[in-house]
């Protein structure tokens, strides 16, 4: 009866997770391309929506190794990740009161880019803690598939709120989803995390493993590289397929269309990367992710029909879902027994951002100079270059786990 009680518990804070994780999502999903529209509506130029949009990056990529390296030291992590939440719905609801006032809502953009980088760590964190290195990656699928659904309902509340209310709604509805994302960490039970376990460490391990040695793990500096790379060529890749379905005489319709084909195949493929990253091991999900960026990305040259265009971004679902869960995993994998792994997950997570803003300036300048074609080669030869690296020199890291969920009573 007890350990039926305790995996009702259990379940509870899992269900708790999935709610944050959906609303999380919902809560910036859409934001930012709605933005651009409501700022060009007052007046802004072009140039000053792009900037604008850039300072949002950088906040993210400046904030990101010190969310998790702070997210390692702090054991409120609920807390943190409540205030991280409302900060960045209190940001975007006050952008519709000042639109005319470009410092400000530069500094309002900064600052919500900075609170949203604590999400990816704190969810990690909570992730481990609740469901410890055994069932982390089957949780962590979860987690992800619901984070998917809320991009998804996300983008569908967009449409009817700016057909019903206007652009200046969805910053409302931001606001909105960020105390939703903030109340549900209430479901999270204090008691049911192991914050012991959040940092990486087991419980046969107490001591916290230096930078030096974590940067010392030739694993880590090559999944490094080979992230950086994996993002710097796919993503560009959305935005730069949006104007090439326009240029191939696509509607406005399709174009929203690749942004939901990618999203609705990611909810499913998501839980099976949960799954087969413990069945097979997490290099060869991991590279299926890798190898299919190149596939997708050169695919874009052989078709001139838009409806075949948005056909290709189910593979964009397939490669964005898998990463999504199975990175949590490697982190996990490379410190468990040594602790960190929240830094790790934001070193991770820097990378990644850093080819985030990197690609996109680049394509810009290769459509204007070379066009889509040519474009589309060239972050293809950067696809396949993460993706050799990642194969060629990145181990597995799964092992043989006592199953902590079985006896915490999350599986009884």
């Amino acid at each position: 009866m007890r350990n039926r009680d305790q995996a009702r518990d259990k379940r509870r804070s899992l269900i708790g997770l999935n709610a944050i994780n959906f609303f999380q999502a919902e809560m910036v999903g859409v934001v930012l391309p709605v933005m651009g529209v409501f700022l060009r509506e007052h007046g802004w130029r072009y140039d000053s929506i792009g900037a604008a949009t850039a300072v949002a990056g950088l906040g993210t990529l400046i904030a990101q190794t010190p969310a998790g390296i702070l997210t390692d030291r702090i054991s409120s992590r609920r807390l943190l990740f409540a205030i991280a939440a409302i900060v960045t719905g209190g940001c975007f609801a006050s952008i519709p009161f000042l639109p005319d006032k470009r410092p400000f809502v530069d500094t309002l953009l900064f600052i919500s880019g900075a609170a949203q980088s604590f999400f990816a760590p704190l969810l990690g964190a909570l992730a481990l803690a609740l469901a410890g290195h055994a069932l982390l990656n089957k949780t962590a699928g979860a987690n992800q598939s619901w984070n998917h659904a809320g991009n998804i309902v996300a983008a569908l509340t967009a449409i009817g709120l700016v057909r019903l209310l206007g652009v200046s709604s969805i910053f409302f509805a931001v606001g909105a989803s960020s105390l939703l994302a903030a109340g549900s960490t209430l479901l999270v039970r204090a008691e049911d995390l192991d914050e012991h376990l959040a940092t990486g460490l087991t419980e046969q391990d107490s001591v916290t493993s230096s930078w030096k040695q974590l940067l010392r793990n030739r694993a880590v500096r090559w999944l490094l590289l080979s992230i950086f790379l994996f993002h710097l060529a796919n993503a560009p890749i959305l935005p730069t397929v949006a104007l090439y379905v326009k240029q191939l005489g696509g509607s406005d319709g399709l174009m929203t269309a690749t942004v939901l084909t990618a999203q609705t195949v990611m909810v499913p493929v998501s839980i099976l990367a949960g799954r087969y990253g413990d069945r097979w091991g997490r290099k060869p999900v991991m590279a299926i992710a890798f190898w299919i960026l190149p596939f997708r990305i050169l695919s874009y040259t052989f078709v001139s029909d838009p409806k075949m265009v948005v056909w290709l971004q189910t593979l964009d679902g397939i490669g964005a879902g898998i990463y999504g869960v199975v990175v949590i995993a490697l982190a996990a994998d490379l410190t468990r027994g040594k602790g960190r792994f929240n830094t790790l997950a934001g070193l991770f997570a820097t990378a990644l951002a850093t080819g985030g803003v990197a690609g996109p300036l680049l394509s810009g300048a290769l459509v204007q100079h070379l066009g889509f074609k040519l474009t589309f080669y060239s972050f293809g030869a950067l696809a396949v270059m993460g993706a050799a690296i990642f194969t060629l020199f990145v181990p597995e890291t799964k092992r043989e786990i006592q199953s902590y969920g079985k006896r915490s009573g999350i599986l009884a």
